[in-house]
């Protein structure tokens, strides 16, 4: 999946993105900007889950991308926005944790999202040891 992430997710209908870059997806997101489809980089994770759940409202089918350290900021977007509706964008999560800062995410981040209900999502792991 990660070698073609972006053909992959374009083959499943995927036509608006919107996050906050991460080295670790930085040919997924490149491939975005080379595409023609609607783009919009958040300033923080919690919006890009806002911005996402608009775009779905006009009939766009959504993907959020962002780093796994981030995803505290979009637990309360998820849960009392997006799934209470079932609009349910999809995920792309950079997963981090060699580096102590990365750590307690890394070991929880996939448990947060099954316990929160949260199925929508790929996680995309690899080197992340760069400081």
């Amino acid at each position: 999946m990660i070698n073609n992430l972006f053909e992959n997710i374009k083959n499943l209908g995927y036509n608006f993105f919107t996050g906050v870059p991460d080295s670790a997806l930085k040919d997924f997101q490149n491939n975005i900007l080379k595409s023609k489809f609607e783009h919009v980089v958040a300033t923080n994770e919690g919006q890009a889950i806002g911005i996402a759940f608009g775009a779905e409202l006009t009939g766009k089918k959504s993907c959020v991308y962002l780093q796994n350290s981030g995803l505290g900021n979009i637990i309360n977007p998820l849960t009392s926005l997006c799934m209470p509706f079932e609009v349910e964008p999809l995920l792309i999560i950079g997963h981090r944790h060699t580096l102590e800062q990365h750590k307690v995410m890394g070991e929880t981040d996939e448990k947060i999202l099954k316990a929160i209900g949260y199925k929508n999502y790929f996680i995309i792991k690899g080197e992340n040891n760069v400081k």
